[in-house]
């Protein structure tokens, strides 16, 4: 008896989950466990967790009907569900920021990088470059040796994980370059790069000129978030007053036909993560998402989930949920190989 079409799909989504991958643009609490996640919110209440927020954090988060609920919970671990639903960038920011209030100690953020370690092991991720926004676990009063110890652990078995320094672009730019300069001669070899996260439409990214002056003489690889929230206009400045490297998602240059090109001619990669721009709102369903499109056009690109615990998506249904949008399986198999051409570290597949 042949086999039927949802059987070759679940055999060949067995295929990609079994292959080596790599992964360029996923962040720490993004794929935090959910069993660490209702750890820590039993072991720290979150009404005393959120009372080191700032006044202005505290009701952002208080705002967020999920964490609200959390927050009124008689067991907060009951109502986490909530916090991974959300219909916006801003509330999933927020939800998101919302879990760092629960790495309160050198332990936990330990915890939280086996937690990773496990979660890519799982996947056959055997390399990946991890977005880690140090200025917020600053915040809940580790200190920044301990947390530079913890990336600088460099255990020899796969997965191979490489640091992407976030400063959060939320902190402003004096910020950011003095947290660089602390940070520069501090930082262990296992940390490959530099970007910046958080709120794009708020600071854009040609208020860090000189933060990344300053990475680029380190020899520190760089990329930015752009093209999510705001338009093509970001990702230009991204590249031209920045200089980067690479652009963490970068999906909205398709508006600009003469910044398609441009990607494509200097053959700049994009950090594409499909599910991420539907579920935060900056597409209205995957069969709207450029990624094809932008393929055709013939620009550069790696696949990645970016907050898998928060989307509910594993990188390789991410991949094969391409197929959707045309991809054949020789070309998924092209973006899944290839990923690792991309990365900051020369040896990423060795």
């Amino acid at each position: 008896m042949p086999e039927s079409g949802a059987q070759r799909r679940a055999s060949w989504l067995e295929e990609l989950e079994a292959r080596p991958k790599a992964e360029l643009h996923l962040h720490l609490r993004g794929a935090i466990p959910r069993e660490f996640l209702s750890d820590r919110v039993r072991r720290y209440p979150p009404a005393q967790a959120l009372e080191s927020a700032p006044p202005n954090q505290l009701a952002r988060l208080r705002r967020q009907p999920a964490i609200a609920r959390i927050l009124a919970a008689s067991d907060p671990a009951e109502e986490l569900d909530g916090l991974f639903r959300f219909d916006s960038l801003d509330q999933f920011l927020a939800a998101y920021f919302f879990t760092v209030f629960f790495v309160r100690e050198i332990d936990d953020f330990r915890g939280l990088v086996i937690g990773l370690r496990e979660h890519l092991l799982a996947q056959n991720i055997t390399y990946a470059e991890v977005t880690v926004s140090i200025p917020e676990y600053l915040q809940q009063g580790l200190p920044l040796e301990g947390i530079l110890e913890v990336l600088g652990e460099d255990p020899p078995a796969r997965p191979k994980v490489r640091w992407i320094v976030d400063l959060v672009r939320n902190y402003g730019p004096d910020a950011a370059e003095r947290l660089l300069e602390r940070l520069l001669p501090l930082l262990p070899p296992t940390v490959a790069g530099l970007t910046l996260g958080g709120a794009e439409h708020l600071y854009p990214p040609q208020q860090f000129e000189r933060v990344y002056a300053l990475a680029r003489e380190a020899g520190l690889g760089t990329t930015v978030h752009a093209g999510e929230a705001l338009g093509p206009e970001s990702v230009w400045h991204a590249l031209d007053t920045l200089r980067v490297e690479r652009i963490g998602h970068g999906v909205r240059a398709i508006e600009d036909p003469s910044l398609v090109s441009h990607l494509a001619e200097r053959e700049i990669p994009l950090e594409i993560c499909p599910t991420s721009n539907v579920r935060t709102g900056v597409y209205r369903s995957m069969e709207a998402h450029p990624v094809r499109e932008l393929y055709e056009a013939g620009v550069p690109m790696s696949i990645s989930t970016d907050d898998p615990t928060f989307f509910g998506i594993s990188l390789a249904e991410e991949l094969a949920g391409l197929r959707s949008l045309g991809f054949t399986t020789g070309e998924i198999d092209g973006l899944a190989s290839g990923a690792f051409a991309f990365a900051f570290d020369a040896e990423a597949a060795a």
